[in-house]
C-alpha cells in the first residue's frame, strides 16, 4: 500500500530490487520525482521517491540512510529467494571473473589493502587478500560497501551491503 498528498490510499505490488531502487507494479503511477510512503509486508513503512516511471509501473529509491536502505535489500532479497527457491541446490547468482581483478579494499579506518578479485556476483565478491580480515568486519571493494562473511586460505568472501543488478555483473565490471 502506498500513498501521497496527491495519491490517497493505491496498491503496489513489488516487482523487484537493483542498485537503482525498488521496481513497483501498479495501476496508479505517480510522478517521477514524487515521494511516497509505502508499507510493505515483512518491510515496515519506507519513504521513497519516485525515481523512473513506466506503463504501470515506476522506480523508487528509499528516503533513508545507507544501514536501513541496507537492511531492506537484505530483507527482500531473503523474501525473493524465499519465493522461489531453486530445485536443486545452487548458487544464487552467476559468478564471472572480471577483466580488471586489481581492487582496493578500504576499512572503516581508512586503511587500506590492495587485493585481487576471484570473482564477483550480484550479492557479493571473493577476494585473495595479504593478510586476514576478520568475518563480519565492514569493508570498502573499490567504491561498494560489503562485509566479510567468511575466510579462507588467503582471502575472503564477502557479501555487498546492497547488492548489484545482476544485469551488471559483466566482465567489464568495475566495482
Amino acid at each position: 500500500m502506498c500513498w501521497s498528498p496527491r495519491h490517497p490510499d493505491f496498491y503496489a505490488v513489488t516487482e523487484g530490487i537493483s542498485a537503482n531502487g525498488i521496481g513497483f507494479r501498479s495501476s496508479v503511477v505517480p510522478e517521477a520525482g514524487e515521494a511516497l510512503i509505502c508499507s510493505i509486508r515483512s518491510i515496515g513503512t519506507l519513504r521513497i521517491r519516485v525515481a523512473e516511471t513506466g506503463p504501470q509501473s515506476f522506480l523508487a529509491r528509499l528516503s533513508t540512510s545507507r544501514e536501513r536502505a541496507a537492511e531492506v535489500a537484505r530483507t527482500m532479497m531473503a523474501l525473493a529467494r524465499e519465493q522461489h527457491r531453486p530445485s536443486e541446490p545452487g548458487r544464487g547468482h552467476q559468478r564471472i571473473t572480471p577483466r580488471r581483478r586489481d581492487i582496493v579494499v578500504t576499512f572503516e579506518d581508512g586503511s587500506t589493502l590492495s587485493g585481487r578479485l576471484i570473482n564477483v556476483s550480484a550479492s557479493g565478491a571473493a577476494v585473495y587478500l595479504p593478510k586476514p580480515v576478520a568475518v563480519g568486519t565492514v569493508i570498502t571493494l573499490g567504491a561498494k560497501a560489503a562485509r566479510v562473511m567468511r575466510q579462507f586460505q588467503d582471502g575472503i568472501g564477502a557479501a555487498f551491503l546492497l547488492p548489484l543488478d545482476p544485469a551488471e555483473v559483466e566482465p567489464g565490471l568495475r566495482l
